[in-house]
């Protein structure tokens, strides 16, 4: 038997969702030459849920970040019974609400907004109940928090937030009338960060979300770049030996269908002669758009060590693990590193003297490119490859 102070329902379901993928990319136009990327998933609870959530920081080559906005809409399935425990009638007054919570290093401060909606008052006479099968309440109810402090959410990284979902029950009687009352609850929760950014004139018509040059041997470099909302138009890689002067080497055609898109470009660097060894190369894009107009990409420059001779990876494409075998006559130590196409270090490990290395995979890896990179921590030499991971295994 229960009394008729607020009763607050607290249906306990914790999710922790670190590294949650989240959804596609979405860009709008936005008024002032200002456009919007989105990157949201989809959430459940049975009335409280813990989520921890990363999401990508937004690349400052992609243009001037404004803002950024988290947001939380949700829509509640909610049914309960009700019955009078007293003696005598009474009427109960019944209210259901959610707090929703964000929080993390990144925000500035805790934000929290409640929500209350009335379900009405019912006159029940003694021992006699209500019961109402699970209705929509609490429709498209959003909370957001905007945030203008956004050096925290620039880079190439990750960015966690924790959110918190809260559905509670207010439930009061008159003449302080004793009740039976239970209720189930489920949620489903769409969870946004909305990047807003303005993309004045010079930055690139086409929004690249990343785009990185690294060294697969001692004369071949990978280049690889990924864009969202393509329009027709083509790219042009140029490479040079300094940062200023620059030669065209291909075109690669924009795939135009105005999705994301991830494109790699192997290059072999000319002979010994045109640049020397233990020097640098400059590499960049031009994007050309459908009038013709081009404007270039940031510059990447890619070091290069005279002394590497090769390197074996195997197996590849490689599903759990891979051997690292430098060719190199001498046994040193070494540590390997495993980045993903966007230069991102997704593992690393140390072998003392070692000439074979095994890499056992920490984590399983999505399909794509992957860079391996191994660091001579005796004579601090540095050679470079790529593995493929396949899309199904």
């Amino acid at each position: 038997m229960k009394t008729n102070r607020p009763l607050v329902l607290r249906n306990v379901c914790v999710a922790l969702l670190a590294g949650l993928a989240l959804g596609q990319t979405a860009r709008a136009q936005s008024p002032g030459n200002q456009v919007t990327r989105a990157l949201d998933t989809a959430l459940t609870s049975d009335g409280f849920g813990i989520f921890h959530v990363q999401f990508p920081q937004f690349n400052p080559d992609s243009g001037t970040l404004v803002s950024v906005h988290i947001s939380a809409l949700t829509n509640t399935m909610y049914g309960f019974t009700l019955r009078d425990a007293d003696s005598v009638s009474a009427t109960y007054a019944l209210s259901v609400g959610i707090q929703d919570e964000f929080s993390g290093p990144a925000l500035p401060a805790t934000y929290s907004n409640v929500t209350n909606q009335s379900l009405g008052s019912f006159p029940l006479t003694p021992g006699v109940g209500v019961t109402q099968a699970p209705v929509s309440l609490l429709q498209n109810n959003t909370s957001t928090d905007t945030v203008t402090a956004v050096a925290t959410f620039l880079g190439t990284g990750q960015v966690s937030l924790r959110y918190q979902a809260f559905t509670f029950t207010n439930l009061n009687s008159t003449n302080n009338a004793p009740y039976y009352y239970s209720a189930g609850i489920a949620n489903t929760i769409t969870f946004s960060v909305k990047y807003l950014y303005s993309k004045p004139a010079g930055i690139l018509p086409v929004d690249l979300t990343a785009w990185s040059a690294a060294p697969t041997g001692p004369r071949t470099v990978l280049l690889s770049w990924a864009a969202a909302d393509e329009t027709a138009g083509r790219y042009v890689i140029q490479r040079g030996n300094d940062n200023t002067n620059f030669q065209d080497i291909a075109t690669v055609p924009a795939k135009a269908d105005g999705s994301a898109a991830q494109y790699h470009y192997p290059d072999e660097l000319p002979p010994n002669g045109d640049n020397p060894a233990n020097s640098s190369w400059y590499y960049r894009l031009g994007i050309q758009d459908a009038t013709g107009s081009v404007t270039y990409s940031p510059i990447r420059e890619v070091k290069l060590d005279g002394s590497s001779t090769g390197v074996q990876v195997y197996p590849n494409p490689a599903a759990d693990f891979i051997n690292f075998v430098p060719d190199m006559a001498d046994v040193t130590d070494w540590q390997v590193d495993i980045l993903s196409a966007a230069g991102v270090l997704i593992q690393r490990n140390v072998f003392m003297q070692s000439k074979i290395m095994t890499v056992n995979f920490q984590n399983r890896l999505a399909a794509g490119t992957y860079f391996i990179r191994a660091t001579d921590l005796r004579g601090q030499r540095r050679i470079s490859a790529t593995f493929l991971v396949p899309a199904s295994r």
